[in-house]
């Protein structure tokens, strides 16, 4: 069998290289890296034999799997091992979206951009790793490889206050990623599990004690949860969105926040469903409030960009909420909400960011009436904005409506908690639209016009999606609900 992930990996390493080294066709190189990983991703989509009922491979329940010795002791073997299933297919494909999305929009960066493309690009290597490793030291050095270069885009490209972001970002995900190894360690070593390999920390560690779990589990999720975000370990979010560049942004919260997530569904829900058990009330009781203060917050931003930032801690509470109901069909909800999220945080951020090269400013209260000036761009920020509160046909509302679904079989008349928050979601994207979009000009400088090429294309790419996986979700469902492993029917 051809070792596709290898060789997907392989050309995301040789990309980032030869990006680093391209000079004036930085650009271009990123492009092709892009373009090319998308393909490839493609290919690994039309290949895929994850279905139930097809033939098995190495690590059950997963496909196009490789397997590699790498270090083996008496008392240690780490393997090189790598394979996807439908929650990890549908996550490395929103990759392949943002990071060609990312790379078109930035085609005007002038600021050392063979710098910047090559740290883009390296993001999404990274980012990959994690979504196909299924080793713990492997996973966690893809992990850590994802804060280098992000670091650096937040801290070199960033605005004023960029420096002290960065460091926030940094010192906050770092501590949780100390937590998050010293949990999966112990959870090798105390399972006794024969190697590092997820299929026997699968094995092994399901049969520990249901208190060893809870506090294994309980380890995990702060690992993993910082980089969600949860309240109240969120404050680095909005001051790492406000001040990194755009591009920056739309990989943050596109994909990075989505790590978490993953993280958490492949390493802890499913590995130590007893410690999910013990620890369900706590998750609840996190993800309510992370739904609420998101939600509550966002209603009193000015800034653009923190109102989008703010948003996604609400947005991802849902996904927490989704992942502790312990059923399929909540996992179903979470991974379609990751997606979806993905799409439409990296519409928006790419929409604030083009009123601040337009309009000078981001503040809402500044601006009024700019559709006349700029209509594609208006356009940008109603799809955005009406996907992330749900409107029927776009990426948003068949995630938010299985979210919902899953919730009340779950939980009953609990629903009614995220879905009158959901009518806050509304209203601070409605009041945004009515201040921002319409009415008298306000804030329009003579020299304003519509987004240049670059940028309207790379929010025509989300906005393509956004309308695609709205009007046929199925594309996406399929996938993630094939591998049985996950309790899926």
């Amino acid at each position: 069998m051809f070792p596709l992930i290898s060789a997907i990996l392989a050309t995301l390493l040789v990309g980032t290289v030869a990006t680093f080294f391209a000079g004036r066709y930085a650009r271009w190189a990123a492009l092709a890296t892009a373009a090319v990983f998308l393909a490839e991703v493609a290919l690994l989509f039309a290949s895929y034999t994850g279905w139930p009922g097809y033939s098995t491979s190495l690590v059950p329940g997963f496909a196009d799997t490789e397997s590699y010795a790498w270090i083996s002791l008496d008392w240690l073997h780490i393997n090189y091992t790598v394979g996807v299933d439908g929650i990890s297919l549908a996550l490395i494909l929103l990759t392949a979206i943002l990071q060609i999305a990312t790379v078109v929009y930035s085609w005007g960066e002038t600021k050392r951009p063979a710098a910047y493309f090559g740290l883009v690009t390296l993001t999404c290597l990274g980012c990959f790793g994690v979504f196909v490793a299924l080793d713990v030291l492997l996973f966690f050095l893809f992990w850590e490889a994802v804060l280098v270069p992000m670091f650096f885009i937040i801290g070199y490209w960033g605005g004023p206050r960029r420096r002290y972001a960065a460091l926030k970002f940094f010192v906050y995900t770092h501590v949780a990623s100390i937590v998050m190894l010293v949990g999966l360690l112990a959870m090798v070593f105390y399972s006794g599990a024969s190697s590092l390999d997820f299929s026997s920390v699968y094995a092994s560690a399901r049969g520990l004690s249901p208190v060893v779990q809870a506090f294994l589990f309980l380890a995990l999720f702060f690992g993993f949860g910082v980089k969600f975000p949860i309240v109240p370990f969120h404050t680095w979010l909005p001051d790492a969105h406000v001040e990194a560049p755009t591009g920056g942004s739309v990989l943050l919260a596109g994909l990075l926040l989505k790590l978490g997530g993953y993280g958490l569904i492949r390493w802890a829900v499913e590995v130590l469903p007893s410690g999910l058990h013990i620890d369900q009330p706590i998750l609840f009781f996190i993800a309510f409030l992370s739904i609420a203060w998101g939600s509550i917050v966002s209603l009193a931003q000015r800034d653009l960009k923190r109102l989008v930032a703010f948003s996604s801690i609400n947005h991802m509470g849902i996904v927490l909420l989704a992942i502790a109901l312990d059923s399929s069909l909540g996992l179903l909800a979470a991974v379609l909400l990751m997606f979806a999220h993905g799409i439409v945080s990296g519409l928006l951020f790419m929409v604030s960011g083009s009123v601040h090269h337009e309009y000078g400013t981001r503040d809402i209260a500044s601006l009024g009436g700019i559709t006349p000036t700029s209509p594609a761009l208006s356009t940008m920020v109603m799809v955005g904005s009406l996907a992330s509160l749900g409107l029927p046909a776009l990426i948003g509302f068949p995630a938010e409506f299985t979210a919902f679904l899953a919730t009340y079989e779950g939980l009953g008349y609990w629903v009614f908690l995220p879905l009158g928050i959901l009518v806050v979601t509304a209203a601070f994207y409605l009041w945004m639209m009515q201040r921002v979009l319409f009415g008298p000009p306000k804030g329009v400088p003579a020299e304003a016009h519509d987004v240049p090429w670059y940028e309207g294309t790379g929010m025509a790419i989300l906005v393509v999606f956004t309308v695609l996986f709205g009007i046929l979700p199925g594309l996406l469902v399929n996938v993630i609900t094939s591998s049985p492993i996950r309790g899926f029917p």
